[in-house]
């Protein structure tokens, strides 16, 4: 990167195994080259894997411990409820935001958490934490809203799959995703060739929607794979590929010699499991959980019912009628349903039935706590993590569990203490179909996986830990597989590639071994102090109404309900 200008491809969920395989099969001519002309690797995720504070790490080039972002919420534990935020609460700069400083022209569109949109030496289209493309902030500078809504119609900050899966609608859910990256194809290829930059960053989220939704089409190890259903369907997710590999195509033919072009991924994609929503019954089946006395009620399997049909056979025009006239039900809903049933002033430790950690119900810090700080805390946390370590799986009693991790193990900062109290990690290199013993428990005192973020059927594909990174580009060593790169690393990279100082508070390090010798040696790194904030318009706080457009939003993306 020995260039004064570089290029990003971000693909959010793009997963090395499944490109390998296709280019084993002949397919993804410009991903091949890319690994014969340049560097590639894994890329490691940050600890949870999540969306929000992947794209928060990539680009601040610090853990989630000490930017503040964890998910697309803050979870309240005095209320036991969640608080939707975006990047204005985020600690330290962005990498573009330093770059601009500094006097690099920068071009930013469709990162996640980058709304409202910073006052950049360039331009900026913020991403899925926008509420709308009429909020303030959606772009900087604001007219160029304008400008994209003239030349390029309805702009789709994301299309709202899970909406059409849920009520069958799977045509739909195809047709949507490919005008969606079709137009999110245009819009960058139009801005790159007519706006000056130095950095130009630019996410295509379509794969991260397509293998939450499809993956069971595609995998013939997931329960509910149909290996005699619709053909077409098993394709989508590969045939997405090969519509970015087009277009990653044409980037190496326009780019010139002088730019490094930079393809990666905040997290790789793999067939979601069903022991994330076992956590709860399986701590009710150690003693740490209480459920009311009939578990969950009538009234809430009736309720998580409804919120299904809400979710899949409603337009989303009536959705948001809904949910305007009644602004307070969503965040009731959201909590009865992770929540169900759930005694709290008999409960040490709990999961919010959506991801894959666990909380210990803390005197103090929780709003009915009954576990004290100290001592009793610590040895509850051993016995939780001790327990967690032997979870075996429903139909072959393997061990299901990687690792598990105390908050304290793999985030560092002033907001480490956001963090649950443990995350697990579940094993990759294997179908976890549930957690053994639990599993029969389920339907009685839960009703079942919260709808329809949790639900396997819905959701058949998650998150798994190892992005990728591709790099082609002048002093960019050619043919190079890298190992041990993580999502951290890029901005001081970046930085670096750019001939520019990395600040000292960056996490992160510069991956030295993607350079020819010759550049490492006569470019030392150099540091700077600590950065400020960045630049935010607004605060990070969302309008009642926005909260509630972001709210639609997640649980359409499957993240929340």
């Amino acid at each position: 990167m020995s260039a004064r200008k570089v290029f990003v491809l971000g693909l959010d969920g793009a997963t090395l195994d499944i490109i390998r395989d296709m280019i084993g099969r002949g397919k993804l001519p410009a991903f091949r080259r890319m690994m014969q002309e340049g560097a590639w690797g894994n890329l490691e995720s940050v600890p949870n894997q999540r969306s929000a504070a992947a794209w928060t790490t990539f680009q601040t080039g610090t853990n989630p411990g000490k930017h503040g972002i964890y998910e697309f919420y803050d979870y309240c534990p005095e209320s036991y409820n969640l608080t939707f935020i975006n990047a204005g609460i985020r600690t330290g700069a962005s990498f573009w935001g330093i770059l601009g400083n500094k006097g690099h022209k920068v071009g930013v569109i469709n990162v996640p958490m980058t709304y409202p949109a910073e006052k950049v030496n360039g331009f900026l289209v913020a991403g899925l934490d926008c509420p709308s493309v009429d909020s303030p902030g959606f772009t900087h500078p604001d007219t160029l809203r304008h400008r994209l809504e003239r030349d390029f119609g309805s702009y789709t900050i994301e299309p709202g799959l899970t909406g059409a899966i849920v009520g069958g609608r799977i045509d739909e859910a195809v047709r949507l995703i490919e005008e969606e990256i079709t137009q999110k194809i245009e819009i960058t290829r139009s801005l790159m060739r007519s706006e000056p930059w130095n950095l130009f960053v630019t996410v295509l989220r379509s794969l991260d929607a397509v293998q939450h939704t499809f993956w069971k089409y595609m995998d013939p190890r997931h329960p509910d794979h149909d290996s005699t259903g619709d053909m077409r369907h098993a394709t989508v997710i590969t045939d997405t590929y090969e519509k970015i590999d087009g277009f990653l195509g044409e980037l190496i033919g326009d780019l010139d010699s002088d730019t490094t072009l930079l393809v990666m991924s905040d997290h790789g994609f793999g067939p979601k499991t069903a022991a994330t929503s076992q956590i709860n019954p399986w701590l009710a089946s150690q003693g740490l959980l209480t459920y009311s006395q009939h578990g969950t009620s009538r009234a809430t399997h009736v309720l998580r019912s409804m919120y299904g049909r809400v979710v899949g056979m409603t337009s989303r025009r009536m959705k948001e009628k809904l949910w305007n006239a009644f602004p307070w039900l969503r965040d009731r809903v959201q909590s009865r349903l992770c929540f169900a049933g759930i005694d709290w002033r008999n409960t040490r430790a709990y999961s919010d039935a959506l991801f894959a950690n666990v909380r210990v119900n803390l005197r103090g810090r929780e709003r009915d706590g009954i576990v004290e700080p100290g001592d009793e805390y610590e040895e509850l946390v051993s016995v939780l993590v001790n327990g967690i370590r032997e979870l075996k799986d429903t139909k072959t009693g393997e061990s299901i569990v990687e690792n598990v991790f105390r908050k304290e193990d793999i985030y560092s900062g002033s907001h480490t203490s956001k963090a649950p109290d443990i995350l697990i990690r579940w094993r990759e290199d294997i179908f976890v179909t549930g957690i053994a013993g639990v599993e029969a428990d389920i339907h009685r005192t839960q009703g079942g996986p919260p709808v329809p973020g949790e639900d396997p059927r819905i959701i058949s594909g998650d998150h798994h830990l190892q992005g990728i990174l591709m790099a082609r580009g002048p002093d960019v060593k050619a043919g190079l597989e890298t190992h041990g790169a993580r999502l951290m690393d890029l901005a001081p990279t970046v930085l670096y590639g750019m001939h520019e100082c990395v600040p000292a508070d960056m996490d992160g390090r510069v991956l030295t071994e993607l350079f020819e010798s010759g550049f490492v040696e006569s470019n030392p790194i150099q540091l700077e102090g600590a950065r400020d904030k960045g630049s935010p318009t607004q605060s990070g706080n969302y309008t009642r109404a926005e909260e509630e457009a972001i709210h639609r939003r997640m649980r359409d993306l499957g993240y929340v309900e």
